[in-house]
């Protein structure tokens, strides 16, 4: 690499391809270092101990990532392409979970058929067990709550394409905001619960269901902190919008997965 070309740490650099326009030489090892943290934080569930250098090396590979992938956007033009690659990523990413999902809400049908319909196999004959009651008018407000962030969200987007940066800032606030009180009120109803995981295969699928869905949001309000970060530092004023697009694909995705486990899960419709 010539000295005229600029180089970015030891591990990303940009080149210059052969029509002479930038081209990058991926040589980092960060997303081997992401993969083994992933394979860590699993075989923590087998065994906690792993999870001691498996949660910091995760913590550790995912900020590396993003600041190595932020201190090369000046060397890219912007495309203009509204759909660009980390929205296409976002796609593949929500067809995985969808996948994931319907694993679990199959297991959540598959466990009320085994607890109805094999009354000699189990303890309980009812699914909920009779005498189980979710604070519905809590969990309600907690559903408002969400979808109210997924319409924020949405305006924060159509704010920054409209080139209105403030206030697409103010409404990323808004929606992480309300997805932290989501999580401090499913923490609440979880502690308040007469009932565990342990309790009885509807306690199982109970927490498995919106305890994955949980995560997800927890996952969300980062991607989203890291988009606020980045738009407030100005790496956006410059009509960059995929990476905003792709987070705000995902809270969506999140909105609509609750409002199935609200209905199906605490509503009961199917």
């Amino acid at each position: 690499m010539n000295d005229s070309n600029n180089q970015i740490g030891s591990l990303w650099e940009v080149n210059m391809n052969a029509k002479g326009e930038p081209g990058e030489v991926h040589s980092s090892i960060v997303p081997i270092i992401l993969s083994l943290a992933v394979t860590l934080n699993l075989a923590a569930l087998l065994f906690w101990p792993f999870i001691i250098l498996g949660l910091p090396l995760l913590i550790w590979s995912i900020v590396a990532w993003i600041k190595e992938d932020v201190a090369l956007w000046k060397f890219r033009e912007i495309s203009e392409e509204k759909t660009g690659n980390a929205s296409w990523a976002m796609i593949w990413i929500i067809i995985t979970e969808v996948i994931i999902f319907s694993g679990f809400f199959a297991f959540w049908f598959w466990a009320r058929w085994h607890t109805v319909s094999w009354n000699e196999a189990i303890a309980s004959s009812s699914w909920p067990p009779a005498e189980l009651e979710h604070n519905l008018a809590l969990v309600g407000f907690n559903t408002l709550l969400l979808v109210s962030s997924g319409i924020i969200a949405h305006l924060a987007l159509h704010a920054h394409e409209n080139n209105a940066l403030s206030r697409a800032r103010n409404h990323l606030k808004v929606t992480i905001l309300f997805g932290i009180i989501f999580l401090i009120i499913q923490i609440y109803e979880y502690a308040n619960s007469d009932f565990t995981w342990k309790s009885h295969s509807y306690g199982s699928a109970f927490f498995a269901l919106t305890g994955l869905h949980g995560l997800h949001v927890l996952f969300g309000i980062i991607a989203l902190s890291v988009i606020y970060f980045l738009h407030k530092k100005g790496h956006y004023d410059n009509g960059r919008i995929d990476s905003f697009q792709a987070a705000i694909w995902y809270w969506h995705f999140v909105d609509v997965v609750w409002v199935l486990l609200f209905f199906i899960v605490y509503l009961e419709v199917i």
